[in-house]
Protein backbone atom coordinates (compact mmCIF):
# COMPACT_ATOMS: atom_id res chain seq x y z
CA UNK A 1 0.00 0.00 0.00
CA UNK A 2 1.53 3.38 -1.09
CA UNK A 3 2.28 5.77 2.13
CA UNK A 4 -0.18 8.45 2.40
CA UNK A 5 2.34 12.16 2.05
CA UNK A 6 0.82 14.64 4.62
CA UNK A 7 1.35 18.35 5.33
CA UNK A 8 1.13 19.66 8.94
CA UNK A 9 0.03 22.88 10.21
CA UNK A 10 0.29 24.45 13.30
CA UNK A 11 -1.38 27.82 14.50
CA UNK A 12 -1.82 30.31 17.30
CA UNK A 13 -3.06 33.54 17.97
CA UNK A 14 0.13 35.73 19.13
CA UNK A 15 3.95 36.48 18.84
CA UNK A 16 3.50 35.84 22.34
CA UNK A 17 2.09 32.63 22.22
CA UNK A 18 4.64 31.49 19.38
CA UNK A 19 7.31 32.39 22.23
CA UNK A 20 6.20 31.85 25.47
CA UNK A 21 3.29 29.47 25.19
CA UNK A 22 3.26 25.98 25.01
CA UNK A 23 0.43 25.51 21.68
CA UNK A 24 2.84 25.22 19.15
CA UNK A 25 5.07 22.02 20.40
CA UNK A 26 2.25 20.41 21.72
CA UNK A 27 0.61 20.96 18.49
CA UNK A 28 3.81 19.30 16.44
CA UNK A 29 3.97 16.45 18.96
CA UNK A 30 0.57 15.58 18.30
CA UNK A 31 0.56 15.40 14.64
CA UNK A 32 4.05 13.89 14.77
CA UNK A 33 2.48 10.39 16.90
CA UNK A 34 -0.76 10.62 14.88
CA UNK A 35 1.19 10.39 11.45
CA UNK A 36 3.64 7.96 12.89
CA UNK A 37 0.74 5.40 14.41
CA UNK A 38 -0.78 5.63 10.48
CA UNK A 39 2.61 5.15 8.68
CA UNK A 40 1.92 8.76 6.97
CA UNK A 41 4.70 10.86 5.66
CA UNK A 42 5.16 14.47 7.02
CA UNK A 43 6.34 16.20 4.14
CA UNK A 44 6.60 19.67 5.42
CA UNK A 45 5.41 20.99 8.90
CA UNK A 46 3.92 24.67 9.09
CA UNK A 47 3.51 27.08 11.88
CA UNK A 48 1.67 29.76 12.13
CA UNK A 49 1.34 32.82 14.99
CA UNK A 50 -1.86 34.32 13.57
CA UNK A 51 -5.51 35.05 13.59
CA UNK A 52 -7.36 32.63 12.10
CA UNK A 53 -9.96 34.96 11.39
CA UNK A 54 -9.11 35.02 7.89
CA UNK A 55 -6.80 33.08 5.55
CA UNK A 56 -4.61 36.35 4.74
CA UNK A 57 -1.67 34.53 6.72
CA UNK A 58 1.65 34.94 6.10
CA UNK A 59 2.74 31.24 6.59
CA UNK A 60 -1.08 29.78 5.07
CA UNK A 61 -0.08 31.68 2.24
CA UNK A 62 3.52 29.94 1.57
CA UNK A 63 1.83 26.50 2.64
CA UNK A 64 -0.68 27.15 -0.26
CA UNK A 65 2.27 28.01 -2.93
CA UNK A 66 4.19 25.05 -1.52
CA UNK A 67 0.24 22.82 -2.16
CA UNK A 68 -0.28 24.45 -5.85
CA UNK A 69 3.35 23.34 -6.58
CA UNK A 70 3.52 20.15 -5.63
CA UNK A 71 -0.41 18.76 -5.36
CA UNK A 72 0.67 15.20 -7.16
CA UNK A 73 2.95 14.26 -4.46
CA UNK A 74 0.57 15.15 -1.13
CA UNK A 75 -2.42 12.89 0.09
CA UNK A 76 -3.40 15.37 3.01
CA UNK A 77 -3.16 18.48 5.16
CA UNK A 78 -3.51 17.99 8.90
CA UNK A 79 -4.19 19.81 11.83
CA UNK A 80 -5.35 19.20 15.10
CA UNK A 81 -8.53 20.82 15.86
CA UNK A 82 -10.90 22.39 12.83
CA UNK A 83 -10.36 26.10 15.07
CA UNK A 84 -6.50 25.69 14.40
CA UNK A 85 -7.65 25.92 10.44
CA UNK A 86 -10.02 28.66 10.94
CA UNK A 87 -12.20 30.67 12.75
CA UNK A 88 -14.00 31.61 9.45
CA UNK A 89 -17.04 29.13 8.42
CA UNK A 90 -16.95 30.76 4.92
CA UNK A 91 -13.64 31.28 3.99
CA UNK A 92 -12.67 27.58 5.65
CA UNK A 93 -15.60 25.96 3.46
CA UNK A 94 -14.24 27.70 0.01
CA UNK A 95 -10.57 26.31 1.22
CA UNK A 96 -11.64 22.94 1.80
CA UNK A 97 -13.03 22.47 -1.61
CA UNK A 98 -10.25 24.17 -3.50
CA UNK A 99 -7.97 21.67 -1.74
CA UNK A 100 -10.54 18.81 -2.46
CA UNK A 101 -10.37 19.98 -6.71
CA UNK A 102 -6.72 19.15 -6.37
CA UNK A 103 -7.28 15.93 -4.58
CA UNK A 104 -6.05 16.66 -0.97
CA UNK A 105 -8.30 16.05 1.92
CA UNK A 106 -8.37 18.57 4.95
CA UNK A 107 -8.92 16.98 8.29
CA UNK A 108 -8.22 17.19 11.91
CA UNK A 109 -6.87 14.65 13.97
CA UNK A 110 -8.85 14.90 16.90
CA UNK A 111 -12.21 15.86 15.50
CA UNK A 112 -11.84 13.22 12.66
CA UNK A 113 -14.77 13.34 10.01
CA UNK A 114 -15.05 11.14 7.11
CA UNK A 115 -15.90 13.76 3.99
CA UNK A 116 -16.84 10.64 2.06
CA UNK A 117 -20.10 10.46 4.36
CA UNK A 118 -22.09 13.71 3.42
CA UNK A 119 -23.79 13.70 6.71
CA UNK A 120 -20.44 14.65 8.23
CA UNK A 121 -20.69 18.11 6.26
CA UNK A 122 -23.04 18.96 8.75
CA UNK A 123 -20.96 18.21 11.56
CA UNK A 124 -17.99 19.94 9.82
CA UNK A 125 -20.25 23.15 9.22
CA UNK A 126 -20.78 23.03 13.15
CA UNK A 127 -16.97 22.44 13.99
CA UNK A 128 -16.10 25.43 12.07
CA UNK A 129 -19.58 27.83 12.72
CA UNK A 130 -19.11 27.61 16.41
CA UNK A 131 -15.29 28.44 16.72
CA UNK A 132 -16.46 31.72 14.81
CA UNK A 133 -19.51 32.71 16.97
CA UNK A 134 -16.38 31.70 19.93
CA UNK A 135 -14.65 34.75 17.93
CA UNK A 136 -17.35 37.03 18.41
CA UNK A 137 -18.28 36.50 21.58
CA UNK A 138 -14.72 36.71 23.07
CA UNK A 139 -14.10 40.68 21.33
CA UNK A 140 -17.80 40.80 23.06
CA UNK A 141 -17.05 40.43 26.21
CA UNK A 142 -13.92 42.44 26.00
CA UNK A 143 -15.91 45.33 24.56
CA UNK A 144 -18.53 45.17 27.25
CA UNK A 145 -15.68 44.59 30.41
CA UNK A 146 -14.02 47.86 28.54
CA UNK A 147 -16.74 49.54 28.84
CA UNK A 148 -18.06 48.14 32.45
CA UNK A 149 -14.50 49.78 33.07
CA UNK A 150 -14.90 53.30 31.67
CA UNK A 151 -18.33 53.21 33.67
CA UNK A 152 -15.77 52.67 36.78
CA UNK A 153 -14.01 55.69 36.07
CA UNK A 154 -11.06 53.77 34.97
CA UNK A 155 -9.24 55.26 31.65
CA UNK A 156 -8.58 52.48 29.17
CA UNK A 157 -5.97 53.14 26.39
CA UNK A 158 -3.04 54.65 25.81
CA UNK A 159 -2.26 57.57 28.01
CA UNK A 160 -2.94 61.18 26.31
CA UNK A 161 -0.07 63.96 26.43
CA UNK A 162 0.02 64.83 30.30
CA UNK A 163 -0.53 61.84 31.54
CA UNK A 164 1.13 58.08 31.88
CA UNK A 165 -0.68 54.67 32.38
CA UNK A 166 -0.94 53.60 35.80
CA UNK A 167 -2.73 51.46 38.37
CA UNK A 168 -5.20 53.35 40.44
CA UNK A 169 -6.70 51.25 43.69
CA UNK A 170 -5.59 48.19 41.60
CA UNK A 171 -7.96 49.34 38.88
CA UNK A 172 -6.49 50.82 34.93
CA UNK A 173 -5.91 54.72 34.88
CA UNK A 174 -3.56 57.57 34.48
CA UNK A 175 -1.73 59.74 36.36
CA UNK A 176 -0.44 63.05 35.78
CA UNK A 177 3.57 63.54 34.71
CA UNK A 178 6.24 66.00 34.26
CA UNK A 179 4.27 67.48 30.99
CA UNK A 180 1.04 68.29 32.94
CA UNK A 181 2.33 71.88 33.63
CA UNK A 182 2.38 72.33 29.97
CA UNK A 183 -1.47 70.91 29.74
CA UNK A 184 -2.39 73.30 32.00
CA UNK A 185 -0.51 76.14 30.80
CA UNK A 186 -1.90 75.68 27.57
CA UNK A 187 -5.62 75.46 28.71
CA UNK A 188 -5.00 78.78 31.00
CA UNK A 189 -3.96 80.73 28.16
CA UNK A 190 -6.68 79.17 25.88
CA UNK A 191 -9.10 80.53 28.11
CA UNK A 192 -8.39 84.03 27.92
CA UNK A 193 -9.46 84.56 24.66
CA UNK A 194 -6.67 87.13 23.90
CA UNK A 195 -4.72 85.07 21.49
CA UNK A 196 -5.49 82.47 18.61
CA UNK A 197 -5.14 79.04 19.41
CA UNK A 198 -1.96 78.31 17.31
CA UNK A 199 -0.10 81.49 18.44
CA UNK A 200 -0.15 80.01 22.21
CA UNK A 201 0.44 76.39 20.81
CA UNK A 202 3.96 78.09 18.82
CA UNK A 203 4.78 80.24 21.92
CA UNK A 204 4.63 77.13 24.48
CA UNK A 205 6.40 75.40 22.21
CA UNK A 206 9.34 77.54 22.42
CA UNK A 207 9.03 78.09 25.92
CA UNK A 208 8.37 74.30 27.36
CA UNK A 209 9.59 72.26 24.37
CA UNK A 210 5.92 71.01 23.30
CA UNK A 211 5.88 68.47 20.45
CA UNK A 212 2.10 68.37 19.84
CA UNK A 213 1.20 69.22 16.17
CA UNK A 214 -1.34 72.15 15.05
CA UNK A 215 -4.06 69.22 15.47
CA UNK A 216 -2.82 67.13 18.28
CA UNK A 217 -3.01 70.38 20.33
CA UNK A 218 -6.58 70.70 19.27
CA UNK A 219 -7.67 67.65 19.97
CA UNK A 220 -6.01 68.30 23.69
CA UNK A 221 -8.10 71.23 24.07
CA UNK A 222 -10.96 69.16 23.54
CA UNK A 223 -10.10 66.18 25.88
CA UNK A 224 -12.11 65.87 28.90
CA UNK A 225 -10.27 63.38 30.59
CA UNK A 226 -8.22 66.52 30.96
CA UNK A 227 -10.77 67.39 33.41
CA UNK A 228 -11.02 64.39 35.32
CA UNK A 229 -13.92 63.00 33.72
CA UNK A 230 -14.02 60.02 31.12
CA UNK A 231 -16.47 59.76 27.83
CA UNK A 232 -18.64 56.35 27.93
CA UNK A 233 -19.92 56.35 23.83
CA UNK A 234 -22.74 55.60 22.41
CA UNK A 235 -23.59 51.96 22.60
CA UNK A 236 -26.55 50.45 21.21
CA UNK A 237 -29.15 51.49 23.12
CA UNK A 238 -27.34 53.51 25.90
CA UNK A 239 -26.48 56.92 25.33
CA UNK A 240 -23.02 58.84 25.52
CA UNK A 241 -22.48 59.42 29.01
CA UNK A 242 -19.72 61.52 30.76
CA UNK A 243 -18.61 60.38 34.36
CA UNK A 244 -16.60 61.35 36.83
CA UNK A 245 -13.29 59.34 36.42
CA UNK A 246 -10.79 57.70 39.26
CA UNK A 247 -7.80 59.88 38.04
CA UNK A 248 -6.39 63.22 39.30
CA UNK A 249 -7.46 66.04 37.37
CA UNK A 250 -4.95 68.46 35.51
CA UNK A 251 -7.21 71.37 35.25
CA UNK A 252 -10.76 71.91 37.05
CA UNK A 253 -14.17 71.27 34.53
CA UNK A 254 -14.66 75.46 34.56
CA UNK A 255 -11.52 75.99 32.83
CA UNK A 256 -12.05 73.21 30.32
CA UNK A 257 -15.67 74.67 29.96
CA UNK A 258 -13.94 78.05 29.32
CA UNK A 259 -11.85 76.79 26.56
CA UNK A 260 -14.66 75.05 24.93
CA UNK A 261 -16.70 78.37 24.68
CA UNK A 262 -13.76 79.76 23.58
CA UNK A 263 -13.38 77.18 20.68
CA UNK A 264 -16.83 77.46 20.16
CA UNK A 265 -17.73 73.69 18.92
CA UNK A 266 -19.23 72.45 22.60
CA UNK A 267 -20.95 68.62 21.57
CA UNK A 268 -24.73 68.24 22.72
CA UNK A 269 -24.20 64.77 24.76
CA UNK A 270 -27.53 65.25 26.17
CA UNK A 271 -29.21 64.45 22.49
CA UNK A 272 -31.79 61.55 23.66
CA UNK A 273 -31.25 58.07 21.44
CA UNK A 274 -34.03 57.59 19.27
CA UNK A 275 -36.03 54.70 20.11
CA UNK A 276 -38.03 52.60 17.97
CA UNK A 277 -40.06 50.40 20.44
CA UNK A 278 -43.60 50.23 20.70
CA UNK A 279 -46.04 48.11 22.57
CA UNK A 280 -49.16 48.26 19.78
CA UNK A 281 -46.34 47.34 17.25
CA UNK A 282 -43.43 46.12 18.75
CA UNK A 283 -41.81 45.09 15.11
CA UNK A 284 -41.83 48.80 13.71
CA UNK A 285 -38.26 49.26 12.94
CA UNK A 286 -37.56 45.54 12.06
CA UNK A 287 -38.74 45.84 8.35
CA UNK A 288 -37.83 48.06 5.22
CA UNK A 289 -39.91 48.42 2.34
CA UNK A 290 -38.99 46.65 -0.88
CA UNK A 291 -39.08 49.56 -2.98
CA UNK A 292 -37.76 52.47 -1.70
CA UNK A 293 -35.51 50.96 1.33
CA UNK A 294 -36.49 53.15 3.52
CA UNK A 295 -37.48 51.85 6.86
CA UNK A 296 -41.10 50.38 7.49
CA UNK A 297 -43.06 52.26 10.12
CA UNK A 298 -46.80 51.34 10.95
CA UNK A 299 -49.76 53.50 12.41
CA UNK A 300 -53.69 52.75 13.42
CA UNK A 301 -56.26 54.48 10.53
CA UNK A 302 -59.97 54.96 11.23
CA UNK A 303 -62.55 53.22 9.18
CA UNK A 304 -65.80 53.01 9.09
CA UNK A 305 -65.29 49.42 11.44
CA UNK A 306 -63.32 51.12 14.06
CA UNK A 307 -59.39 51.76 13.77
CA UNK A 308 -57.27 49.24 12.12
CA UNK A 309 -53.49 48.69 12.68
CA UNK A 310 -51.12 48.54 9.59
CA UNK A 311 -47.14 48.02 9.00
CA UNK A 312 -46.54 50.59 6.04
CA UNK A 313 -43.94 52.33 4.46
CA UNK A 314 -43.29 56.29 5.26
CA UNK A 315 -43.08 57.10 1.93
CA UNK A 316 -45.39 57.08 -1.18
CA UNK A 317 -45.34 53.17 -1.43
CA UNK A 318 -48.27 51.35 -1.41
CA UNK A 319 -46.59 48.50 0.95
CA UNK A 320 -49.26 47.85 3.25
CA UNK A 321 -50.02 45.06 5.52
CA UNK A 322 -52.22 44.35 8.45
CA UNK A 323 -50.30 43.63 11.45
CA UNK A 324 -52.10 40.70 12.67
CA UNK A 325 -51.06 39.62 9.10
CA UNK A 326 -47.21 40.35 9.45
CA UNK A 327 -47.33 38.74 12.81
CA UNK A 328 -48.47 35.61 11.70
CA UNK A 329 -45.87 35.56 8.84
CA UNK A 330 -43.27 36.25 11.72
CA UNK A 331 -44.21 33.17 13.32
CA UNK A 332 -44.95 30.77 10.43
CA UNK A 333 -40.89 32.16 8.88
CA UNK A 334 -39.88 31.06 12.77
CA UNK A 335 -41.22 27.62 12.24
CA UNK A 336 -40.13 27.08 9.21
CA UNK A 337 -36.43 27.64 10.80
CA UNK A 338 -36.60 25.82 13.62
CA UNK A 339 -34.73 22.54 14.58
CA UNK A 340 -36.96 19.10 13.81
CA UNK A 341 -37.56 17.57 16.93
CA UNK A 342 -35.60 14.72 15.63
CA UNK A 343 -32.57 16.16 15.35
CA UNK A 344 -32.87 17.25 18.95
CA UNK A 345 -30.95 15.19 20.55
CA UNK A 346 -28.23 15.09 17.75
CA UNK A 347 -27.79 18.66 17.88
CA UNK A 348 -27.27 18.32 22.06
CA UNK A 349 -24.37 15.55 21.70
CA UNK A 350 -22.68 17.90 19.03
CA UNK A 351 -22.79 21.45 21.27
CA UNK A 352 -21.51 19.31 24.39
CA UNK A 353 -18.62 17.92 22.46
CA UNK A 354 -17.92 21.48 21.47
CA UNK A 355 -18.68 23.08 25.23
CA UNK A 356 -16.42 20.74 26.77
CA UNK A 357 -13.18 21.10 24.25
CA UNK A 358 -13.89 24.49 23.93
CA UNK A 359 -13.36 24.71 28.17
CA UNK A 360 -10.54 22.71 28.59
CA UNK A 361 -8.88 25.14 25.91
CA UNK A 362 -9.84 28.31 27.91
CA UNK A 363 -8.15 27.19 30.75
CA UNK A 364 -5.35 25.69 29.28
CA UNK A 365 -4.75 29.39 27.72
CA UNK A 366 -5.58 31.05 31.02
CA UNK A 367 -2.41 29.15 32.20
CA UNK A 368 -0.42 30.17 29.45
CA UNK A 369 -1.32 33.92 29.38
CA UNK A 370 -0.68 33.70 33.46
CA UNK A 371 3.13 31.92 32.48
CA UNK A 372 3.49 35.06 30.02
CA UNK A 373 2.07 37.53 32.61
CA UNK A 374 4.52 36.68 35.07
CA UNK A 375 7.06 36.87 32.30
CA UNK A 376 6.48 40.41 31.60
CA UNK A 377 6.28 41.16 35.60
CA UNK A 378 10.09 40.03 35.51
CA UNK A 379 11.15 42.21 32.85
CA UNK A 380 9.62 44.82 34.41
CA UNK A 381 11.63 43.93 37.78
CA UNK A 382 14.77 43.94 35.93
CA UNK A 383 14.09 47.02 33.81
CA UNK A 384 13.45 48.67 37.36
CA UNK A 385 17.01 46.95 38.51
CA UNK A 386 18.94 48.36 35.71
CA UNK A 387 17.41 51.87 36.44
CA UNK A 388 18.88 51.71 40.26
CA UNK A 389 22.05 50.29 38.90
CA UNK A 390 22.54 53.33 36.33
CA UNK A 391 22.57 51.10 33.44
CA UNK A 392 19.25 52.65 32.43
CA UNK A 393 17.97 56.39 31.53
CA UNK A 394 15.13 57.57 33.37
CA UNK A 395 13.52 58.67 29.86
CA UNK A 396 14.12 55.29 28.78
CA UNK A 397 12.76 54.08 31.66
CA UNK A 398 9.81 55.35 31.33
CA UNK A 399 9.73 54.05 27.67
CA UNK A 400 9.96 50.56 28.75
CA UNK A 401 8.01 51.16 31.83
CA UNK A 402 4.78 51.55 29.89
CA UNK A 403 5.04 49.07 27.48
CA UNK A 404 5.49 46.50 29.81
CA UNK A 405 2.35 48.23 31.56
CA UNK A 406 0.26 48.17 28.94
CA UNK A 407 1.52 44.63 27.93
CA UNK A 408 0.58 43.27 31.41
CA UNK A 409 -3.30 45.57 31.54
CA UNK A 410 -3.77 43.52 28.02
CA UNK A 411 -3.27 40.36 29.43
CA UNK A 412 -5.00 40.57 32.34
CA UNK A 413 -8.14 41.93 30.06
CA UNK A 414 -7.91 38.95 27.79
CA UNK A 415 -7.91 36.36 31.39
CA UNK A 416 -10.46 38.06 32.95
CA UNK A 417 -12.76 38.16 29.70
CA UNK A 418 -12.04 34.20 28.79
CA UNK A 419 -13.05 33.82 33.06
CA UNK A 420 -16.75 35.26 32.59
CA UNK A 421 -16.93 32.84 29.91
CA UNK A 422 -15.61 29.94 32.54
CA UNK A 423 -18.60 28.72 33.49
CA UNK A 424 -21.10 25.71 33.19
CA UNK A 425 -22.33 26.15 29.44
CA UNK A 426 -23.85 22.28 29.22
CA UNK A 427 -26.90 22.84 31.84
CA UNK A 428 -28.59 25.61 29.28
CA UNK A 429 -27.50 23.10 26.32
CA UNK A 430 -31.03 21.02 27.02
CA UNK A 431 -33.82 24.18 27.46
CA UNK A 432 -31.69 25.84 24.44
CA UNK A 433 -32.34 23.41 22.38
CA UNK A 434 -35.69 23.14 23.35
CA UNK A 435 -36.49 26.15 22.64
CA UNK A 436 -34.93 26.18 18.90
CA UNK A 437 -37.55 23.42 17.79
CA UNK A 438 -40.58 26.18 18.53
CA UNK A 439 -39.26 29.32 18.11
CA UNK A 440 -42.71 30.47 17.05
CA UNK A 441 -44.32 29.56 19.85
CA UNK A 442 -41.83 30.97 21.82
CA UNK A 443 -41.99 34.28 19.68
CA UNK A 444 -46.11 33.91 19.94
CA UNK A 445 -45.74 34.19 23.62
CA UNK A 446 -44.05 36.84 24.27
CA UNK A 447 -44.91 40.19 25.48
CA UNK A 448 -45.26 43.17 22.56
CA UNK A 449 -42.27 44.97 23.40
CA UNK A 450 -39.89 41.94 23.35
CA UNK A 451 -40.90 40.58 19.97
CA UNK A 452 -39.10 42.81 18.33
CA UNK A 453 -36.02 42.07 20.12
CA UNK A 454 -36.73 38.72 19.98
CA UNK A 455 -36.54 39.09 16.06
CA UNK A 456 -33.27 41.11 16.13
CA UNK A 457 -31.49 38.48 17.90
CA UNK A 458 -32.21 35.96 14.80
CA UNK A 459 -32.22 38.72 12.03
CA UNK A 460 -30.14 41.60 13.22
CA UNK A 461 -30.14 43.23 10.28
CA UNK A 462 -34.02 44.69 9.12
CA UNK A 463 -36.04 41.99 6.71
CA UNK A 464 -37.49 43.28 3.39
CA UNK A 465 -41.15 43.25 3.92
CA UNK A 466 -42.69 41.53 0.26
CA UNK A 467 -46.69 41.10 0.48
CA UNK A 468 -46.33 37.02 0.38
CA UNK A 469 -42.96 36.81 2.52
CA UNK A 470 -40.08 38.16 3.83
CA UNK A 471 -36.24 38.53 2.29
CA UNK A 472 -33.12 39.43 3.55
CA UNK A 473 -29.97 41.38 2.00
CA UNK A 474 -27.62 38.98 3.76
CA UNK A 475 -27.18 35.44 5.55
CA UNK A 476 -27.61 34.96 8.76
CA UNK A 477 -25.13 31.90 9.62
CA UNK A 478 -27.19 30.34 12.59
CA UNK A 479 -30.35 30.76 10.62
CA UNK A 480 -28.71 29.01 7.41
CA UNK A 481 -26.95 25.99 9.68
CA UNK A 482 -30.32 25.28 11.42
CA UNK A 483 -32.35 25.34 7.73
CA UNK A 484 -29.88 22.87 6.60
CA UNK A 485 -30.78 20.88 9.71
CA UNK A 486 -34.40 20.57 8.48
CA UNK A 487 -34.08 20.66 4.77
CA UNK A 488 -31.13 17.79 5.43
CA UNK A 489 -34.20 15.50 7.42
CA UNK A 490 -36.61 15.73 4.02
CA UNK A 491 -34.29 13.43 2.02
CA UNK A 492 -33.06 10.87 4.45
CA UNK A 493 -33.87 8.04 7.48
CA UNK A 494 -32.61 9.31 11.08
CA UNK A 495 -30.12 6.01 12.16
CA UNK A 496 -28.64 4.99 15.21
CA UNK A 497 -25.58 7.10 15.47
CA UNK A 498 -22.47 4.79 16.35
CA UNK A 499 -19.52 6.48 17.68
CA UNK A 500 -16.19 6.06 15.63
CA UNK A 501 -13.00 8.42 16.76
CA UNK A 502 -14.90 9.67 19.68
CA UNK A 503 -17.44 11.16 17.46
CA UNK A 504 -20.19 10.26 15.53
CA UNK A 505 -20.36 9.38 11.86
CA UNK A 506 -24.70 9.38 11.39
CA UNK A 507 -25.71 12.87 11.32
CA UNK A 508 -28.69 14.14 8.98
CA UNK A 509 -26.95 15.53 5.64
CA UNK A 510 -26.09 18.96 4.56
CA UNK A 511 -28.67 20.34 2.48
CA UNK A 512 -27.93 21.45 -1.19
CA UNK A 513 -28.51 25.37 -0.50
CA UNK A 514 -29.60 27.75 2.15
CA UNK A 515 -33.16 28.52 2.18
CA UNK A 516 -34.08 31.76 0.56
CA UNK A 517 -36.14 33.70 2.52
Amino acid sequence: MKKMNVITYGRVSTEEQKENGFSLNHQKEMLKRYCDIKEYKILKHYVEDYSAKTFNRPEWKILRDYVKKNKNSIDMLLVTKWDRFSRDSEGAMAVIREFSKMGIIINAIEQPLDMTIPENKLILAMYLVIPEIENDKIAQRTKDGMRRAKKEGCFMGKAPFGYSNAKIMEKTSIAPNSDSKIVLKAFTEVAKGIEPVEVIRKKIKDDYGLKLEKQQFYNMLRNVTYSGMIIVPEYKKEKEEIIKAIHQPIIDINLFKKVQSVLDGRKNSDAKFPSSENDLFPLRGNFICPNCGKQVTASKSKGNGGHYEYYHCKSSCKIRLKKDLVHDRIKELLNKISLDENVKELYKVVLSDVIKSNTVDAKARIKELKIEQKSVEIMLENTEDKLLSDGLSPEDYVKIRNRYSNKIIDIENRIDSMKENDTDLMKYVDNSVDLLCQLGNVFNHLQNKEKGSFLRVIYPENLILEKDCFRTNSENSLVELMTRFCKGLQSVEIKKATLSNGFSNEAPPLGLEPRTL
